[in-house]
C-alpha cells in the first residue's frame, strides 16, 4: 500500500510505502515542481517493472546483459486515450535471438499487464 500526504497549502507530496518514501510534486505556477509528476509516476511504475522484468528473463535464460536501458512517455494529448511510448535499449552484447525474446517478453511486465486492464476505482469515504 502507498501513502501520500502533503501539508497545508502545498502541493509537494510525500510518498511512502512504510520503507522507502520520495516527493512527488506537479509544475508551477500550480505547484512547486519540488518532485516527480504524478504521471511520471506511471512511467515510472512502468519503465522500472519492464527493466526488472528483462533482467529476471535475462538471468533465467543465461542471456549476457550489462545494462538495460528503459524510457516510457506518456502521451495524453487525446482525451480518449493514453499511449505508453516506449524504447527499450538492451546495448550490443546479446545476440538478435536473445534480443527479439528480451523485447517479447517486455510485453509480460506485470505493470503494462494491469495498466492494459479495464480499470476500476473504488474509494472509501473520509
Amino acid at each position: 500500500m502507498i501513502t501520500a500526504v502533503n501539508g497545508e497549502a502545498s502541493t509537494q507530496t510525500r510518498i511512502s510505502n512504510d520503507v522507502y518514501s520520495f516527493e512527488a510534486d506537479t509544475t508551477e505556477p500550480k505547484g512547486m515542481g519540488q518532485g516527480f509528476r504524478p504521471h511520471e509516476l506511471l512511467e515510472a511504475a512502468l519503465a522500472s517493472c519492464t527493466a526488472i522484468t528483462l533482467r529476471l528473463v535475462a538471468k533465467e535464460r543465461g542471456i549476457p546483459l550489462k545494462r538495460i536501458r528503459i524510457q516510457i512517455e506518456l502521451d495524453r494529448k487525446d482525451p480518449g486515450s493514453a499511449i505508453f511510448r516506449s524504447k527499450i535499449d538492451l546495448g550490443d552484447e546479446i545476440t538478435e535471438v536473445d534480443r527479439k525474446t528480451l523485447l517479447a517478453a517486455a510485453r509480460l511486465c506485470p505493470v503494462r499487464k494491469t495498466l492494459g486492464r479495464q480499470l476500476v476505482f473504488e474509494e472509501a469515504g473520509a
